[in-house]
């Protein structure tokens, strides 16, 4: 069962923390590590699980339990472990899919808009869970990995194997854990772009944390001729404009300059306040 507030301890002080502010606060890198259950005498650690098919919540960290008088008290349950000793492969995702992403991020960002962030509390009861404890040996199977990139193993769908689920990420949350994987990006503005003769760089940002958007020979290769020329139309509108754009994408994850970023590979994979691009330049 999902749990909706934490004790944020550190050596001062406990404060405590509600999942629908959490990710605005100032020490958040810092907290979401030091996280605590708020039943009294209750040691059990928390962690933050973000927003992806069901909303952001905490869930009591591995191998960590509850006292038994506990409101999330319980007991776990043992399976095998499913992904150690698996191999590893990637699968390309098709375009449609990509497509049903970016339209999914457009419509909760719409739906914030007209209802706001109101955030329903839950009643508790006490009752008897169980929980997986992942302590039995794994079983042989494959993983696998959604990508963008040209060294996909897999076509989506190829084999009998599900399009693999694309974790969701904004600006707060993509970190290094997320470095060499695809991610969808929401929650951003465009701030700068810049072009050269060898790539694009949009400049976006939430506010807090800023990330460099790289658009790179492969991208060019894989996107109509006059692409470029599209994307020095809007980066004229942004100089000119203090409009702040919306910008998402589905992207691999890339290390440039000791930071995290974003790579993008074909042009139907972002989106300029939830349009594609040409679209976007139309309508202006």
């Amino acid at each position: 069962m999902p749990i909706y507030e934490a004790i944020y301890r550190n050596e001062e002080n406990e404060e405590l923390v509600l999942i629908n502010t959490f990710e605005s606060h100032p020490e958040f890198e810092v907290a979401r590590n030091n996280l605590f259950c708020v039943f009294e005498n209750c040691p059990a650690k928390l962690e933050y699980v973000p927003k992806g098919k069901r909303k952001e919540h905490f869930k009591t960290w591995p191998k960590h339990n509850h006292i038994q008088d506990c409101l999330d008290y319980f007991e776990r349950e043992k399976v095998a472990q499913g992904n150690k000793n698996s191999a590893t492969a990637t699968m390309a995702l098709t375009d449609k899919h990509i497509s049903n992403i970016l339209n999914e991020i457009k419509r909760k960002r719409k739906q914030k808009e007209n209802e706001g962030q109101l955030h329903q509390g839950n009643k508790k009861t006490k009752k008897k869970r169980t929980n997986v404890d992942t302590s039995l040996p794994a079983t042989s199977n494959i993983n696998i990995n959604p990508t963008t990139g040209p060294d996909a193993v897999l076509q989506e769908g190829e084999g009998g194997y599900k399009a693999p689920p694309v974790r969701r990420r904004n600006l707060t949350l993509l970190n290094n854990d997320d470095i060499g994987f695809t991610r969808s990006l929401e929650d951003a503005t465009i701030e700068q772009i810049e072009i050269d003769d060898e790539r694009v760089v949009f400049k976006v940002s939430n506010g807090q944390r800023h990330c460099n958007i790289y658009f790179e020979e492969f991208f060019f290769t894989n996107s109509p001729v006059n692409f470029l020329e599209l994307l020095k139309q809007l980066k004229e509108i942004v100089d000119k404009s203090n409009l702040k754009f919306y910008f998402s994408c589905v992207g691999e994850v890339v290390k440039r300059d000791d930071s995290v970023h974003m790579l993008i590979n074909r042009n139907t994979h972002f989106r300029v306040d939830d349009q594609y691009l040409p679209v976007f330049l139309h309508t202006l």
